[in-house]
């Protein structure tokens, strides 16, 4: 029976457990080469065998001059790899903090029809693909809180640069941070452009505020 463990000198050790003690894949292939084991994975069957090492010839590799300075070296570069990331991020969120959202103004009326027929079609086309028809239309004499959020959702997507600037903004260094940011922002220039929604962009970003705080 092949035995995991992590510290007696007895057992095996896997490529997870071994990065978790500072090893890195080129690490692993230049000192320890070839696995001594190998495993099924007990989580995917149909992935590869999992890789499996001696503790006993990983704690014999970790005391050699090879493997500290190799994990010297390793380390550097991951924490240079880490500052370099955290710039960019605070470049691109700097680069935002400068950034002016223009909002399209339209009639009161007309925002409340577009908003309720946007929010129907999109959500008959998600009905339609599940094959479930079971949900609320929206309605002129739905809840106004309720008729508000589907309003500010709708200036967000269709009467602002929002959905562009994000597809924009794609696979950069610090876009979750940047989009909670852009999204503030847009709401912001909603509730100026709209005060009737003020309270509504307020809910928005108290709803994200609550869920960043459970992080």
């Amino acid at each position: 029976m092949l035995i995991l463990n992590k510290n007696p000198k007895d057992g095996y050790i896997n490529k997870s457990m071994l990065k978790q003690r500072g090893w890195t894949e080129s690490m692993i292939k230049k000192i320890l080469g070839n696995e001594d084991a190998s495993k099924d994975n007990p989580m995917y069957k149909s992935a590869p065998p999992m890789k499996l090492y001696l503790m006993k010839r990983v704690i014999d590799a970790e005391a050699t001059d090879e493997f500290i300075k190799r994990k010297i070296r390793a380390e550097s570069r991951s924490k240079t790899m880490k500052n370099i990331a955290e710039n960019k991020r605070q470049e691109l969120l700097d680069k935002i903090e400068k950034m002016t959202f223009k909002i399209r103004v339209i009639a009161e009326k007309q925002l409340l029809n577009n908003a309720i027929k946007s929010y129907n079609d999109f959500h008959e086309m998600i009905a339609m693909e599940r094959n479930n028809f079971d949900y609320d239309y929206a309605t002129p004499k739905s809840d106004r809180n309720f008729l508000e959020r589907i309003e500010v959702n709708y200036i967000r997507h269709n009467l602002t640069k929002y959905d562009n600037t994000l597809e924009n903004l794609a696979g950069k260094i610090g876009i979750n941070d940047a989009a909670i940011k852009i999204k503030f922002l847009i709401l912001d220039a909603i509730s100026e452009k709209y005060p009737y929604l003020e309270n509504a962009c307020n809910e928005q970003k108290n709803r994200i505020k609550d869920v960043l705080s459970e992080k």
